[in-house]
């Protein structure tokens, strides 16, 4: 948690926010930001909404992991049409992953075992 606290410092030393300014930014509270920021408290998912909310160009993922959001082609999608249950042989499996996209659209993808 502490490496996502210094990247919401360096978030605001970069924007140039101070606590008090961010905090009114964002409609938080100063007190409890100034107990993020110094350790006190975790920061929580209503901090991450709100800055999502406040700045559109965040990337949240790079708060969150320190990896930067990369611009990399989307995978191809499959259009086919998924076999019924009844064309599955009993010993297949099948598992289901799906993508959020950040523009709100999501993708499925299925994996066959």
């Amino acid at each position: 948690m502490e490496d996502v606290v210094r990247r919401i410092q360096e978030y605001m030393d970069q924007s140039g926010h101070n606590a008090t300014s961010l905090a009114k930014a964002i409609g938080m509270n100063r007190p409890t930001l100034v107990h993020i920021l110094n350790g006190r408290n975790k920061p929580n998912l209503q901090l991450l909404q709100q800055l999502a909310l406040f700045d559109t160009s965040l990337d949240i993922r790079y708060l969150l992991t320190g990896d930067r959001l990369t611009k990399e082609p989307p995978l191809e999608v499959n259009t086919e049409r998924p076999p019924t249950p009844s064309e599955h042989p009993a010993t297949k499996s099948s598992e289901k992953l799906l993508v959020l996209n950040p523009n709100g659209t999501w993708n499925t993808y299925t994996k066959e075992a």
